[in-house]
C-alpha cells in the first residue's frame, strides 16, 4: 500500500514539474481551444486590477498543457455525461451544438430605438442621393431552430418584435430572414447545421437568404438576376471539429463553390481604406457579365454571416459588389459611399450584434450626415477662392485623400468635380477620399462649396 502511494506522489510531481517546465511565456499568445487572447504577465504589461487575481489568471492560462487538459475534460464530459462544458459552445435538444451565450433573449431598450434612429438616418442619407437603401436582418440559430434550444433555457424575442414595430414607424424599406429560413428549414432544407459552425448559418441558409435579398433589389433594379444553385458547384464536406476549437465532431455539411468569372479589386483599396482596427473585413470584386446585363453596383455593410458564406452570391449577382465588415464601419457610411458612388445599399446584421461593442451607442447618437446641395437652391449664393496651397492631396494607388486646410467654418462642405463628394469636418479644415482614377481625371475641375446660415459659397480654386 506505501508503495502505491509513493508511486501516486512521484506521479503527481512529475505532472505538476512537467506542466510548469512547459509553462507558456510567450506574449500575445491565442488559445485555439476558446480563441482568446490569453493572460498576459501582470509584472511585464500594464493590467489594472487586483494583482493577486492577475497572478492566478496568468497562472491559469499559461500552465503548460492548458489547451490539452481542457480538452480532455471537455470531450470526457461529452462521452460520458453528453455534457457540453467548452467555453464557447452548448448543447441543445438531440444533439444539436449552439453559440454558449448566443440566444435570441435580450429586453429592448433605448438602444434598440437609437439603433432604428440610426437606420433611418442612413436611409434618408441614401434616399438624398438617389441611392436605394435596404436593411437586412438575419436570424440567430435558436430564433429558427427554437425547437432545439437547451432545455430549460428560458427563451424570448420580444425585443425583435418591438424593434420592428420602429422600423416600420420610421417607413424603414427592409427584409427579415427569420421567415425566409423557417420556411425553408420545414421544407426539409438544412440551412443551419446540426453542430459545425453554431453562430452562423450554413451554404444553404446564405443561398436562401441572400435571394430574398436579391428579390427586394429586383423590384428596384428588374435587370438583377437572382441566384441559381446551378450556377455554383453544390457538395459537402465533412468537418471534424468545431470552428476555432479542437472539440471532435464527425458532420458532413453542405459547401457551395463559385463556378463564374469575376475580377477581385480589393488590394487596390484595402491597404488606403479606413476601417476599423477591430474589423476589418472588406472586398471589392466585378462581374462583367452582370454588368454587361446590365445589374447594378452594391456598397454592402456585413457581418460575419456574409462574410464567411454569403458573399459568392453578391459577386454572382451584381456588376460590382464592395462590402465592408459593417460593425462600427457602418457608422462612415457617407466616407465609403463617396469612394464607391454604388447604385445601391444595403445594411446587414445578425440579431446578435446589437450592442455597443459592434455600434458604438456614443457615435450613433452623434450623427450628422451631409445633406444634398440640392436641398440648398434657394439659398443666398457668394462666389469666393480658395489658393492651392491650401490644399493637400494625399494619392495613392488605389485612393487619393483631399484635404482643405482652412478655418472656415461651415455647417456642410462638399467637393465638386465630375461628381459631389461630402466633406467631413476635421481638425484645421475639411477633408474627402475619392478614388484615385477619379482624381487623375477631373483634378483640374475642383471646387469647394459650402452652407452655413442659410448663404451657399462657392470657392474655386486659384493654381499658384
Amino acid at each position: 500500500m506505501k508503495i502505491f502511494k509513493i508511486f501516486f506522489i512521484i506521479l503527481f510531481i512529475l505532472a505538476i514539474s512537467t506542466s510548469a517546465i512547459f509553462f507558456n511565456f510567450t506574449p500575445k499568445a491565442v488559445s485555439e481551444i476558446d480563441n482568446r487572447m490569453l493572460a498576459e504577465n501582470p509584472f511585464t504589461s500594464d493590467i489594472e486590477g487586483d494583482l493577486t487575481k492577475n497572478i492566478e489568471n496568468y497562472i491559469n492560462d499559461r500552465i503548460g498543457f492548458r489547451d490539452e487538459m481542457i480538452l480532455s475534460y471537455t470531450v470526457l464530459n461529452d462521452k460520458l455525461f453528453n455534457k457540453m462544458v467548452h467555453p464557447s459552445y452548448t448543447y441543445g435538444k438531440d444533439g444539436y451544438v449552439f453559440g454558449a451565450g448566443l440566444t435570441t433573449e435580450g429586453e429592448f431598450s433605448d438602444y434598440h430605438i437609437l439603433f432604428a434612429d440610426m437606420i433611418e438616418q442612413q436611409q434618408e442619407y441614401c434616399n438624398n442621393h438617389g441611392i436605394p437603401f435596404l436593411f437586412v436582418f438575419n436570424p440567430a440559430k435558436p430564433a429558427v431552430l427554437t425547437e432545439y434550444i437547451p432545455k430549460g433555457k428560458l427563451y424570448s424575442r420580444d425585443w425583435v418584435d418591438k424593434f420592428f414595430d420602429e422600423l416600420d414607424k420610421r417607413n424603414i424599406n427592409y427584409v427579415d430572414n427569420t421567415k425566409t429560413l423557417k420556411e425553408m428549414k420545414n421544407s426539409g432544407v438544412v440551412v443551419f447545421n446540426q453542430k459545425y459552425d453554431a453562430n452562423h448559418w450554413n451554404d444553404f441558409g446564405a443561398y436562401y437568404g441572400t435571394n430574398k435579398i436579391l428579390e427586394a433589389m429586383k423590384q428596384i433594379f428588374p435587370k438583377l438576376q437572382l441566384n441559381k444553385l446551378e450556377e455554383f458547384i453544390v457538395g459537402e464536406e465533412i468537418k471534424t471539429s468545431l470552428p476555432v476549437s479542437n472539440f471532435p465532431i464527425k458532420e458532413s455539411v453542405p459547401l457551395i463553390s463559385i463556378n463564374y468569372s469575376f475580377v477581385d479589386n480589393s488590394s487596390i483599396y484595402y491597404k488606403e481604406l479606413e476601417l476599423h482596427p477591430s474589423y476589418k473585413g472588406f472586398g471589392s470584386f466585378v462581374n462583367e457579365s452582370r454588368k454587361k446585363e446590365g445589374a447594378p453596383s452594391a456598397l454592402v455593410f456585413q457581418g460575419s454571416y456574409m462574410n464567411v458564406f454569403g458573399y459568392k452570391y453578391f459577386i454572382n449577382a451584381f456588376s460590382e459588389y464592395t462590402h465592408v465588415h459593417d460593425y462600427q464601419n457602418v457608422l462612415d457610411m457617407p466616407y465609403y459611399i463617396n469612394i464607391f458612388k454604388p447604385d445601391c445599399v444595403i445594411f446587414e446584421v445578425a440579431e446578435y450584434t446589437f450592442s455597443n461593442g459592434y455600434f458604438s451607442y456614443e457615435k450613433m447618437k452623434n450623427i450628422n450626415y451631409n445633406k444634398p446641395l440640392a436641398f440648398f437652391e434657394d439659398c443666398d449664393v457668394l462666389e469666393s477662392s480658395v489658393n492651392d496651397s491650401e490644399i493637400t492631396i494625399q494619392k495613392g494607388e488605389g485612393l487619393t485623400k483631399i484635404k482643405w486646410n482652412t478655418n472656415i467654418e461651415a455647417e456642410y462642405a462638399w467637393l465638386l468635380m465630375d461628381d459631389e463628394y461630402d466633406m467631413k469636418k476635421i481638425d484645421g479644415g475639411y477633408e474627402v477620399t475619392i478614388k484615385s482614377e477619379m482624381y487623375q481625371e477631373k483634378h483640374d475641375t475642383i471646387m469647394f462649396i459650402t452652407y452655413k446660415d442659410n448663404v451657399i459659397t462657392y470657392y474655386n480654386l486659384i493654381n499658384n
